[in-house]
């Protein structure tokens, strides 16, 4: 690897062949094109690998790394761990960076020495690539932070770009939150700066139906929590060991209590959300999700009066295909 670079870009993925393409050349068409592409597979099963390293053998600044799978943050650790430059970018298989986000986040940092990280906003993008609106915050550094440590709204962590120094005073990812790495990791870095998101969409956000499932998603929010607490602690001068047990336990031990499941529930949820975004577009194709969702939820009231309001004539919709 290059020993002296300004941007480490690391990223994990675990049997995302399909998706690898768009998201790999988004990278390299950056119009700041002084980094190294750190990837990370998390024990694939498909061809991811072999093609990972097809691309690799394209471009010298991609390098790729094999390892067991373990999970997100286990690969975020095990990327960061080898990374060199000066600045850390995220970036999530399946999401599309906009070719100037690079410059536009170092320019911004630069302007802003008290900002130890940056995101921005995005366009959500659907599974076939419909056009979900646009979600941009107009707030200052002091405003994402405080809103942040007040209802816990972070910034996008697939498009954020951290100082190296923060990341690592801060002991980078940690092991036990599988889950809600980015939540833990920003309250640690809101003791040594801003958080911050420059307005304007920096990346393409593309909605999975089959994401987190919904045991996940619930593991997901109580280490958020915790993440909190161990926050809590820290500010206080108090020993945060125990709420890292209790983190340890809720992301590994399959016996560790979650809320009751159901995967068409959160499948159902997920379609409901873009045939909504569709509806509120006046694209058409809303009554295809919203029928999907009823599908995996028959007696669901609000997917069916969603449809049902689709149908109604003053409703002015566009004939996407």
């Amino acid at each position: 690897m290059n020993d002296d670079v300004t941007i480490s870009v690391v990223m994990g993925v675990y049997n995302g062949e399909r998706q690898l393409d768009a998201t790999i050349d988004s990278i390299l068409g950056q119009t700041f094109d002084d980094f190294e592409f750190i990837i990370v597979d998390d024990g694939s099963t498909d061809n991811s690998n072999d093609k990972l390293i097809d691309r690799a053998r394209e471009d010298r600044r991609i390098h790729v790394v094999r390892q067991q799978n373990g999970g997100l943050t286990s690969a975020l650790i095990t990327g960061s761990k080898l990374a060199r430059g000066t600045f850390l970018a995220r970036q999530d298989i399946g999401d599309v960076s906009k070719s100037t986000r690079f410059q536009q986040q170092l320019d911004f940092l630069k302007g802003h020495p008290d900002v130890v990280a940056v995101s921005g906003g995005y366009r959500r993008i659907g599974p076939e690539g419909e056009y979900l609106g646009e979600q941009c915050r107009h707030m200052t550094p002091r405003q994402v932070t405080d809103s942040f440590l007040s209802v816990g709204t972070g910034i996008p962590h697939t498009a954020a770009m951290i100082r190296m120094d923060a990341f690592r005073r801060v002991g980078g990812y940690r092991k036990q939150f599988r889950f809600a790495q980015d939540c833990d990791h920003w309250y640690r870095l809101c003791r040594h700066g801003l958080l911050a998101e420059i307005d304007d969409s920096l990346f393409d956000w593309g909605i999975d139906v089959g994401g987190i499932s919904a045991s996940n998603l619930f593991r997901q929010q109580r280490l958020a929590q915790l993440a909190r607490q161990s926050y809590d602690a820290c500010l206080k001068g108090d020993d945060d060991t125990s709420v890292l047990q209790q983190a340890n336990s809720v992301s590994w031990d399959d016996n560790s209590p979650v809320a009751p499941t159901d995967k068409s529930d959160t499948a159902a949820a997920a379609e409901l959300f873009i045939g909504s975004q569709l509806y509120s577009l006046g694209d058409l194709r809303c009554r295809h999700y919203f029928r999907r969702a009823i599908s995996r939820r028959p007696f669901w009231a609000k997917a069916w009066a969603k449809l049902m309001l689709s149908y109604l004539p003053n409703r002015r919709f566009s004939e996407n295909v």
